[in-house]
């Protein structure tokens, strides 16, 4: 037979049509994977988006102020709950004024699905207003970026953007030219694949010669990161079992208890001089889901081991003696059975951990018990500890005050979000609109700088129109510390570094919302108790010394 008669299998078939407009189509597919909401910013190219969104109630739409806090919203709800956000923007200074969220997104690998409007078809590529390639601009940052061109491509772009946002924990995009939006698709909606979330099983050889590697240590170490979360019993099982010292790094903090005999602090600049110095003494170092290694705060040639999900994550900024690839789930339990206990094998090491934190602790407490006015930003920190929720979240801006609160914050159950590697200013603020949306009963702070507050403070209003009662507590210092004192340790001119600042409680008030300014730390204990007992959006603008950070160097 002739290969030119052969004819496709699916020829003259028709595709199962749903009947729905692109529009409808995207909302439809987002909502089949589990997107509670998108947030965004109207512009003439997303307004038949929006007109699906305003007809359906599967996906809650969040109107914010400007692109780069829905893009950080978004960041964050995907940071905290682990599935694929989204936001949202029109062409042109739309998609522009997304990228700084995008980026943070990107930097600490949360999936996030980004949806733009483009131009019409007729006049991409040329001068008309508005117009720019977006996936130029994007490629920095997206690991996917798709312009739809016809309606039919939807169900396969959109659905390979959502697996990798998922998968990868990357930004993925896709720019929709406005006249398309209400041309009908051909295609059904597609959901969740089973297949993306089966389990990863490691060969009992690779987790036994793991446990070797403990058991041979006579001065291990644990460093929990993020990805550590989901086992955080265990390993503080295994840890007490193989008598390791542990060190957090800062969304990891609530991972293991802060006033366990073997937790040595934070790490990096904004943890504690205690984990520096257990982590040049230890002859194993164990990353557990963390990839972080600050130059400076970590020895020049340790010896690894490191168990993470992804192989790629494996030795970032690092060498590793092993890399261990699986599901701390699956892997710690069996640590536990294989690594057997000591016994005084490792006392010497238990007594070292101990008189390091000790001394560490003491120095935390003096730093936290001085009176001074303007209030030193250690005590306003203790305060905070003391008074916030066991499982609160809070919201951390860039700034000094983001070392502060990692050096002398003492976690119950809290978790923390944070701009782990972008570190970019502004983030506090949106991150907790965003945090109280998804969990309206839990109570949300956000900890922000007087520097930072105020590239996203109009959100505040956005935070008093959805009712949501977050606590923004402003450590204002009258300057950007961190780097003003970086300047002046480096005998440079502090240019640019002073800062004068609006009455902040006021603003909040303008907003509809409360607003207290504080400054003495029996005002400071009283207005945030009331703040977080009363439950609503509340600013409270506490001032503070612009104290140095210890290590500060430029």
């Amino acid at each position: 037979m002739s290969l030119s008669v052969l004819n496709p299998a699916n020829q003259n078939k028709t595709l199962t049509a749903n009947e729905l407009t692109v529009a409808q189509y995207i909302l439809e597919q987002l909502a089949v994977w589990g997107v509670k909401r998108i947030f965004g910013v109207i512009g003439d190219a997303n307004l038949y988006l929006l007109d699906a969104l305003a007809k359906q109630s599967k996906i809650q739409y969040i109107a914010c102020k400007h692109e780069g806090s829905a893009a950080l919203m978004a960041s964050a709800e995907a940071k905290l709950t682990g599935r694929v956000a989204v936001c949202l923007a029109t062409s042109g200074p739309g998609i522009a004024n997304l990228i700084n969220g995008l980026a943070d997104a990107a930097m600490d690998h949360a999936g996030v699905l980004v949806l733009t409007g483009q131009v019409d078809e007729p006049h991409i590529g040329t001068h008309t207003k508005q117009y720019i390639n977006q996936q130029q601009l994007i490629s920095p940052i997206a690991e996917k970026s798709e312009l739809l061109a016809h309606p039919d491509a939807l169900p396969e772009i959109l659905q390979e953007c959502l697996i990798r946002a998922k998968m990868f924990g990357a930004v993925t995009h896709l720019s929709i030219p406005k006249d398309l939006y209400t041309l009908k698709v051909q295609g059904k909606v597609k959901g969740y694949p089973e297949h993306l979330h089966q389990e990863l099983l490691t060969p009992e050889g690779k987790i036994k010669e793991a446990a070797d590697m403990l058991q041979g240590a006579q001065r291990p170490l644990f460093l929990l990161g993020r990805g550590a979360q989901d086992s955080a019993a265990q390993i503080q099982q295994l840890a007490e079992a193989v008598q390791a010292a542990v060190v957090t790094t800062y969304t990891a903090r609530s991972f293991f208890p802060n006033n366990h005999e073997l937790y040595s602090g934070g790490l990096g600049q904004a943890g504690s001089e205690a984990s520096t110095i257990l982590l040049d003494e230890s002859d194993l170092i164990v990353i557990l889901g963390g990839t972080w290694w600050p130059e400076g705060y970590t020895p020049k040639q340790p010896r690894i081991l490191q168990i993470d999900k992804s192989p790629v994550q494996m030795g970032i900024g690092h060498e590793i003696a092993m890399g261990l690839v699986g599901d701390l789930k699956q892997i710690v339990p069996k640590l536990l059975q294989m690594a057997v206990p000591t016994g005084a094998a490792r006392d010497e090491w238990k007594l070292r951990i101990k008189e390091v934190t000790e001394s560490w602790k003491a120095t935390i407490v003096r730093e936290t018990q001085q009176e001074t006015a303007p209030m030193a930003p250690q005590r306003v920190i203790h305060t905070l500890s003391n008074l916030a929720a066991p499982n609160a979240i809070i919201a951390v801006d860039t700034g000094d005050h983001t070392l502060w609160l990692n050096r002398v914050f003492q976690a119950k159950q809290q978790e923390f979000l944070i701009s782990g590697r972008w570190r970019t200013l502004g983030f506090g603020l949106p991150a907790a609109i965003a945090a109280q949306l998804e969990y309206p009963d839990r109570q949300v702070i956000a900890v922000v700088g007087d520097g930072g507050v105020v590239q996203t403070l109009m959100e505040f209003q956005t935070a008093v129109q959805l009712g949501l009662p977050i606590v923004v507590l402003i450590m204002n210092n009258g300057s950007y510390a961190m780097e003003k004192n970086r300047m002046e340790t480096a005998g440079l001119q502090t240019l640019g570094s002073v800062l004068v600042n609006p009455d902040f409680a006021k603003i909040a008030e303008a907003c509809g919302g409360m607003g207290r300014r504080v400054q003495s730390p029996q005002q400071l204990e009283q207005e945030l108790r009331s703040a977080l007992e009363q439950r609503k959006p509340c600013i409270l603008d506490v001032q503070i010394q612009a104290a140095v950070v210890p290590h500060t160097k430029l």
